[in-house]
């Protein structure tokens, strides 16, 4: 198992889920693996781009709760998806009016086909959008946040689907 994949198992591992605003960092320890990460333990080839590494250290930091280098890293992305990034980091620091315009530099993201279908099977509500709207994920983060409803089942849900997003945005960063 590579040092990418041990540190990808126990994001996925966690128990409770991430939740959408986190207050503090889940694990310091595992910050300072991913901060550590090298272009071959991205890739074992060594074939991937530096905006890939740092794409890949700034999910990981979000998924492990570390908004602020995450931030620092998606702002020094300057395309997509650094601005894709940076908007899951507004989000999530729960700077919902500051995601909605990092989404507006997106655009339609090469993921949102699949992170709609896969949300759709978690969540009908997501399915009636008919495709992903990120703007209305926000808002719906928005409103669980807002009201103190991240433990109730649509909290929950919304917690999934973050994952997924994460998961999938991350995926697609080791491939750019």
């Amino acid at each position: 198992m590579t040092k990418l994949d041990s540190i990808v198992k126990r994001l996925e591992e966690r128990k409770p889920l991430p939740t959408l605003c986190p207050t503090e960092v889940w694990d310091a320890d595992l910050s300072k693996e991913i901060q550590s990460l090298s272009t071959n333990d991205i890739s074992q080839n060594g074939d991937v781009s530096q905006v890939a590494v740092q794409a890949v250290k700034s999910g990981l930091l979000l998924w492990n709760d570390d908004l602020y280098p995450s931030h620092t890293i998606s702002q020094s992305i300057t395309n997509e998806l650094g601005s894709y990034w940076h908007g899951i980091m507004h989000r999530r620091e729960g700077d919902f009016s500051n995601a909605k315009y990092w989404f507006a530099q997106v655009g339609k993201h090469p993921i949102f086909q699949t992170l709609y279908e896969q949300a759709s099977e978690i969540s009908p509500q997501v399915e009636s959008w008919g495709e992903w709207r990120p703007n209305q994920f926000i808002d719906e983060v928005s409103h669980v946040v807002q009201n103190g409803l991240e433990d109730t089942n649509n909290g929950i849900l919304l917690r999934q689907i973050e994952v997924l997003e994460t998961s999938l945005l991350l995926q697609y960063s080791i491939n750019v």
